[in-house]
């Protein structure tokens, strides 16, 4: 009520305060590279002053805002502010902006092994854009509605995002977002359960794109059944990394809103695609729409992890033996790992730039997870999946407090339990029925579980929705 009041007093049509925040992307043809141009157009505030927040930091890159320049704006004048990355426009009270920049690649080379996906991606032929490193929105509109198009595109080039997969965005979500285009740019069409599936691929790989599509679908039922969920749009994107010796491996993966964004050497092995499948799509519900920071990576990354290893179980990918033995990797690496010694906090601080400290969340919070769900079947309860259900269900898998409430009722004293086995100086004293189907036993401090079951009922992949 008092918005529209304010818009009545300052002469400005309500219609116009709610108007959503308009973004689309015009791809020029160039002699070297594309050119990329971002246009977004939104209502100023009533004040007649609107801030914007340019990209700034995000998966260990800073100072991104450096890669957009050519500012162009229109119903407004844009100065610096003290910050770098905010820029203000004054403009007569609720008037229509619009804003045109273009993003340059600060990089005259092509993504390697050590690739930075914060960086825009503009080469010869094609480019891939993360939108935390290119999206600009108006400051304390996140939660804004929001639309997407592209304009131009140049003859015989084909593009796609995740965001031609969402009928309604917010400003926040249009900027967890890939964008992908190219002359040799490969589009797939499939469905699940009636739900477009659609994959936008580069390069050439080991592997073909219907068993890549194949296994997508396969892996995104299983993850549907094991939540209870109704399919969604989806976006999957595949994108080359330069591999100058051939002997290096590079590959990774990260969730965006309605699709993943995947990247990798030309030696990706087909063996890596499903757990790495499973792992982004899990991110359609383990994420956290507040800032990242070292408590959520052990819910969204390593929960995920535990939860993705149940999908492998499920799909047929992995056998007992394979949880097994991905499983003793985990604890090895967890009890050697030298981010032990560190605090949370430090773990959080160094995870771009220290293998062990980024490593450490996901391999924490699986170990958590597996032995959660081991100590509810045991107590006699339905497992640790269970209660993800019943967590999605209340609003998402990404609320720590919120999960760690709902585990301690099932079976108080459980978390922190498992948290003091999972120290430094907790791990000799797993104990050895720790886990179903085997025996657990610590040699020179490192852990390894003995499958002595390998028709295990608790290994299955089975699901029980409550």
């Amino acid at each position: 009520m008092k918005s529209l009041l304010a818009a009545l007093l300052l002469g400005t049509p309500a219609a116009a305060i709610a108007r959503p925040i308009d973004y689309r992307i015009d791809i020029g043809s160039a002699q070297a590279r594309p050119v990329v141009t971002i246009t977004l157009r939104f209502t100023g505030d009533a004040d007649g002053g609107t801030d914007l927040d340019l990209p700034s930091e995000w998966a260990g890159s800073d100072t991104l805002w450096r890669n957009l320049n050519g500012w162009h704006v229109t119903g407004g004048t844009m100065a610096d502010t003290d910050r770098p990355e905010r820029k203000h426009v004054r403009h007569k009270p609720g008037a229509l902006i619009t804003i045109r920049y273009r993003v340059t690649d600060p990089d005259p080379m092509p993504p390697g092994p050590e690739y930075l996906k914060a960086l825009p991606w503009i080469e010869r032929g094609w480019f891939s854009l993360h939108g935390e490193g290119v999206i600009v929105i108006p400051t304390g509109r996140d939660n804004a509605p929001a639309r997407f198009r592209w304009g131009t595109v140049p003859r015989g080039w084909r593009v796609a995002s995740n965001l031609d997969m969402v009928p309604k965005l917010t400003a926040s979500q249009a900027a967890q977002s890939i964008f992908i285009g190219g002359r040799d740019l490969r589009l797939i069409e499939r469905s699940v359960a009636g739900a477009p599936l659609r994959f936008a691929l580069l390069g050439r790989w080991g592997f073909t794109d219907a068993q890549l599509a194949d296994h997508t679908q396969a892996v995104l039922q299983a993850e549907n059944a094991m939540l209870g969920a109704a399919p969604i749009p989806f976006l999957v994107t595949l994108t080359p990394l330069t591999n100058p010796s051939g002997k290096r491996l590079s590959y990774g993966g990260t969730g965006r809103t309605a699709g993943f964004a995947l990247e990798g050497t030309a030696n990706l092995p087909f063996s890596g695609l499903p757990r790495l499948l499973g792992h982004e799509y899990a991110h359609r519900w383990f994420f956290s729409p507040e800032a990242d920071d070292a408590a959520r990576y052990w819910l969204t990354e390593g929960f995920n992890d535990w939860f993705s290893a149940q999908a492998m179980l499920r799909t047929g990918d992995w056998d007992a033996a394979r949880w097994t033995k991905e499983l003793n990797e985990v604890l090895k690496r967890h009890a050697t790992s030298p981010a032990l010694a560190l605090t949370p906090q430090q773990r959080f601080d160094r995870f771009w730039t220290d293998q062990a400290a980024g490593q450490f969340p996901y391999d924490e919070g699986q170990l958590t997870a597996t032995i959660i769900d081991a100590q509810l079947r045991a107590a006699g309860q339905p497992g640790l999946l269970a209660l993800l259900i019943q967590v999605n269900r209340a609003g998402g898998l990404g609320d720590r407090p919120r999960m760690e409430a709902t585990i301690e009722r099932a079976l108080p004293g459980v978390l922190a339990r498992t948290a003091a086995w999972l120290s430094r100086d907790g791990l000799a004293q797993l104990p050895a029925d720790l886990l179903p189907c085997g025996t657990m036993a610590v040699t020179a401090g490192v852990p390894q579980f003995t499958l002595t079951e390998p028709a295990c009922p608790a290994l299955a992949g089975r699901v029980q929705h409550p």
